[in-house]
């Protein structure tokens, strides 16, 4: 199977990973820290939106308007406790997005040469 690797420009500054967890409705998911923008806590929806059927929050942080989706395809159907918003990029473009969340571990870290490193920031890279 196909994973990437870190870029070699931040592979020299660490020898772990740092990692958020999160849970949601039982599920866990990790995210590197380094695409974490903001851990929101008691977030407040501005409105709801759908997409391909799906109720999500969406959440005015100044100019940005970020979508809150269900990490495994399902309905936001009310205020989480958290919402990891997530920062992404393609190119010259910019994005945020969040994730809700029951709870958070910001404090996680993996070794680099443990095997799922290349796997958890495949998406990210």
């Amino acid at each position: 199977m196909y994973a990437n690797k870190l870029p070699e420009s931040i592979l020299s500054l660490f020898d772990t990973l740092q990692l958020v967890e999160l849970e949601w409705q039982g599920r866990c998911v990790q995210i590197p820290k380094f695409a974490v923008y903001a851990i929101l806590d008691k977030p407040v929806f501005d409105r709801y939106s759908f997409i391909d059927g799906k109720r999500m929050g969406i959440i005015q942080l100044e100019k940005y308007q970020v979508p809150v989706l269900d990490p495994f395809l399902g309905c936001i159907d009310s205020v989480p406790e958290h919402v990891v918003i997530i920062s992404h990029y393609k190119g010259n473009r910019f994005g945020l997005f969040g994730y809700p969340a029951d709870k958070v571990r910001d404090y996680v870290r993996l070794s680099m040469q443990h095997r799922a490193v290349p796997h958890i920031v495949k998406a990210f890279c």
